[in-house]
């Protein structure tokens, strides 16, 4: 039995044994089913937010509002989610739970004793692949329209198809996905292109007309989308915004985080750079090694440059590299200010630019004294800046 599982047995029989009734269920369900690796574990309980801290020493409130507390065993976390209730009669029973959530494959639930509870016949569905709606598609499209995509990125990853009247409903409903907030769009669309299944996903995304509600997608024409070849979402971004200079403004569409902006600019600017045969040495000493890697892997299938040679270079020359950034230098701008008795200002940068180029490319030691005696001989205060004497 999966670890985490054992570990949620003791959660599951800590409510039981309080009078309450807790089940293993959704997703964790599913990929025990498949005989997929499970990453985390959801219970599902009609025992209420309350009722689950009073019982346990260890619980963080994430969502206590929407019945979801997270309880910690052995430092691992696990979901335990309240029964959602009737909304007619506000009664809470597990089958009420089950019907109101997205995919019959994801509608399971199971016994701490791995026996299977399974009204909507989430494993039939399983066993033919498709991705099925639990009860009415529409309503549960309209109770929350993430759904739509969710059904792409279960089509990715699990290599299902989706059953025709779910696909319909999700076309019917298609323009919903507008009203969700983009940061849950991008982490659907991330999970979506982790998955086996990209390209079929990429072609439903834009047969199913989800494409055109997406932030930055849909600003890329269908046959570029569906011909790009990325591994992860990243990617994605990465080839169209090379390839197209307007949409690098449109990445602010979608809340990235800084670090992910910086790698799209990066990888534009090093492109840019090979275009302009900047250097490998230079390339190698201002671009990280991933990003490097990342354009010589893209290049492969996407044809962003004509010759990659440069970028080999570079990467053959990193761990030599003298110096890996300016604070390397065995000199700083005091010490400058020393040296010519001047006052702080842009002269400092201009002269650390120069030793800082002289010994990336090996014409001088990163040696305190040797760059002082370089300094000396080689650099002179003009009357607006400062002159280099060969």
């Amino acid at each position: 039995m999966n670890e985490l599982f054992r570990i949620g047995e003791t959660v599951i029989s800590t409510l039981n044994e309080n009078g309450f009734e807790a089940y293993f269920v959704g997703g964790c369900v599913r990929d025990y089913y498949m005989d997929r690796q499970v990453h985390d574990v959801d219970i599902t309980t009609d025992a209420k937010p309350d009722e689950i801290e009073a019982l346990f020493e260890k619980t963080i409130d994430v969502g206590k509002a929407h019945g979801t507390i997270i309880v910690l065993v052995q430092n691992i976390p696990f979901e335990v989610t309240t029964y959602r209730a009737d909304g007619e009669h506000g009664v809470r029973l597990l089958d009420e739970d089950l019907k109101r959530r997205d995919f019959t494959m994801n509608a399971m639930a199971m016994s701490q004793n791995m026996i299977f509870y399974d009204p909507f016949s989430g494993r039939d569905a399983i066993e033919k692949k498709e991705i099925i709606t639990v009860g009415e598609p529409d309503e549960r499209f309209e109770e929350d329209p993430l759904r739509i995509i969710r059904a792409i990125r279960f089509m990715s990853v699990l290599k299902f198809s989706i059953e025709l009247s779910t696909e319909k409903s999700m076309m019917k409903n298609v323009h919903t996905v507008e009203y969700i907030s983009v940061e849950r769009i991008v982490g659907e669309l991330k999970k979506t292109y982790a998955g086996d299944g990209l390209k079929h996903a990429k072609k439903k995304l834009v047969q199913a007309g989800l494409k055109a509600f997406i932030p930055f997608l849909k600003h890329i024409g269908h046959d570029e989308y569906l011909h790009s070849h990325a591994e992860d979402f990243m990617d994605e971004l990465i080839i169209h915004s090379v390839k197209n200079d307007g949409l690098t403004a449109r990445l602010k569409d979608l809340k990235l985080s800084n670090a992910e902006i910086e790698l799209v600019k990066s990888s534009r600017s090093l492109l840019q750079a090979v275009a302009e045969d900047v250097h490998p040495r230079e390339i190698a000493y201002q671009y990280h090694e991933d990003v490097i890697r990342r354009l010589i892997r893209l290049n492969q299938y996407n044809e962003l440059i004509e010759d990659v040679s440069a970028l080999d270079s570079a990467l053959a020359l990193q761990p030599s590299l003298i110096i890996r950034s300016k604070k390397d230098l065995d000199i700083n701008g005091r010490h400058l200010m020393n040296l010519y008795d001047q006052k702080s200002g842009p002269w400092i940068k201009e002269c650390l630019n120069i030793i800082e180029n002289e010994v990336l490319f090996e014409r001088l030691n990163n040696n305190h004294d040797d760059i002082i005696k370089w300094v000396k001989k080689h650099v002179e205060f003009g009357p607006e800046s400062i002159e280099v004497i060969k």
